[in-house]
């Protein structure tokens, strides 16, 4: 995105760009304070916190959601302003085939052109009624050019599978749980990572209270069997052991490393995606034999990758785990050594203490082929788990 040259954030005091200049803050007393769309979403982040701590250790209320400049009220506009600014940023994707787009780019065409086209519309007519009190008609922007083509209905899997989504299935529509189902049963690790990027995306989307509202409604006694039924199902058609995930990390010197990093060779085995740190035996395992049964393809050609030994502080806390292979850094494939990447950390922060990376992890040849062997059997070992159920009930 074209930064504006003359336009800077008092906040931060890096510029400004055409989504943050065409949806200021909607401030009541029209003080015209306005920051970037990084500060804002730090301080809605900030306010969903109960207390923050000072620079003396003590405790202070949360932040509020006022204007910095004048104090006015900015709790019932803020969340509109960043949906629309986030969503005129992905109006340059429209045109643009999936294909084409990095990671980050897909994540964000997705978000705000298919999934949460509802609340951008909603947002706008909110920001419409806004002006329009205020006497001020004449600010209307134009609208965004974001709205999902209907002509043909994309046929989602016929078996929603959500044990995929690591909880996060909650806070996803029905049309983003098949898309993103799609991406990571293909057996390509790159769409993998356009997987992890997008659910990291929904997970931030919901901290920041943007979710779609579909929750699914059951009684205690479907709740319980709905449980019940997956946890068979995840018995006998289990997940790999290494998902991919998205993961934004601040750098670290060398001598607090938060993250060790060893080379390793896979031996091409899909089966490998079902263990972190060994070979396993399959024979004790029915589970996976279930997902392997007729396989065409049980090795493919070995190669070398980069696994991660060790993790404490930010990395164990935002669920970095040992045993997880780096894939891909900065939305990039990654295919350096454990030296490469960690030269590169420490260089990142001897240029800037700030300064944060972007790592996806298991998005490998072996996940993507175990995942697509296991959604092509998943479907009727479901069927067969609601059967057992049903049948212990009775």
């Amino acid at each position: 995105m074209m930064q504006s040259n003359d336009t800077e954030c008092p906040i931060c005091l890096n510029g400004m760009n055409d989504a943050d200049v065409t949806y200021p803050l909607l401030c009541p007393t029209g003080c015209g304070y306005n920051f970037c769309l990084k500060c804002v979403e730090h301080l809605v982040r900030s306010s969903t916190d109960d207390y923050q701590y000072a620079s003396d250790g003590n405790r202070h209320v949360k932040i509020s959601l006022t204007c910095p400049q004048c104090r006015g009220d900015l709790q019932h506009t803020i969340k509109d302003t960043l949906t629309l600014r986030k969503a005129k940023n992905c109006e340059r994707y429209t045109d643009i085939p999936d294909s084409e787009l990095k990671a980050s780019e897909l994540r964000q065409k997705h978000e705000f052109m298919k999934v949460y086209s509802k609340e951008v519309e909603h947002a706008e007519l909110r920001l419409r009624k806004f002006h329009r009190d205020n006497g001020e008609s004449d600010k209307f922007p134009e609208p965004l050019q974001i709205e999902q083509e209907q002509t043909t209905k994309r046929s989602g899997p016929s078996f929603v599978d959500s044990t995929l989504f690591g909880g996060l299935e909650i806070a996803m529509s029905t049309d983003e749980q098949e898309y993103v189902q799609e991406l990571m049963t293909t057996g390509k690790g790159e769409n993998l990572a356009n997987a992890a990027q997008i659910m990291n995306g929904i997970l931030q989307l919901t901290l920041l209270g943007m979710a779609p509202k579909n929750l699914i409604e059951r009684t205690r006694s479907e709740e319980r069997r709905h449980i019940e039924i997956l946890d068979t199902f995840k018995k006998r058609c289990p997940l790999p052991a290494r998902l991919p995930k998205y993961y934004v990390l601040s750098s670290f010197p060398q001598k607090k490393r938060s993250i060790l990093f060893e080379d390793d060779l896979w031996d091409g085995s899909i089966v490998d995606a079902f263990s972190r740190t060994s070979v396993i035996n399959t024979r004790n395992l029915p589970g996976i034999q279930n997902i392997m049964m007729g396989a065409d393809i049980t090795h493919l050609e070995p190669k070398s990758r980069v696994k991660i030994t060790s993790v404490k502080g930010q990395a164990g806390k935002v669920g970095l785990q040992k045993g997880d292979v780096i894939t891909h850094l900065n939305d990039e494939i990654f295919q350096g050594s454990a030296e490469d990447i960690k030269q590169y950390i420490f260089c990142l922060h001897e240029r800037d203490h700030n300064s944060t990376f972007q790592i996806v992890v298991n998005a490998d040849v072996a996940t993507a082929k175990a995942l697509k062997l296991r959604s092509q059997r998943c479907g009727l070992i479901m069927e067969d788990a609601k059967a057992s159920v049903q049948g212990k009930r009775l």
